[in-house]
């Protein structure tokens, strides 16, 4: 029995860095938050928008709002919790980017093709459903 392929040597590792990445900055953002305690006043905006909006009062509704907490300084922890969990859900899509290119440079078009296709897929949904 052979070894793992290139492509799959290269997706596994794709996703478990991204998946390490993801957990370190999930577990860093909510350590900072219980270590500050209560929310201070500047998140006073954010959770007045979104009770206006009829949303969750503490959560962040865009890549936009994440961004904007990130560029604070302090940044908000709850923002790089968050930040953590846009790369756990951008992780698989790295992973199906990098397969279709590992199985064009070996020369296997058919599953390039598939995965570039897969690939799209994932994109346009991301698109559609607003988050891009």
């Amino acid at each position: 029995m052979s070894g793992p392929s290139a492509v799959e040597r290269v997706v596994a590792r794709a996703l478990l860095w991204g998946g390490l990445l993801s957990v370190s900055l999930m577990i860093g953002g909510l350590a900072v938050y219980a270590a500050h305690g209560q929310p201070e006043a500047r998140d006073v905006v954010r959770v007045l928008h979104n009770r206006q909006a009829g949303r969750a009062v503490d959560v962040f509704t865009s890549l936009s709002d994440v961004r904007r907490a990130l560029g604070r300084r302090p940044p908000d922890a709850l923002a790089i919790a968050t930040l953590g969990l846009v790369c756990l859900l951008a992780t698989p899509v790295a992973g199906v980017a990098l397969a279709s290119v590992s199985f064009w440079r070996q020369g296997d078009r058919q599953y390039a093709v598939i995965a570039a296709a897969v690939l799209t897929l994932l994109l346009a949904s991301l698109a559609l459903a607003g988050g891009a």
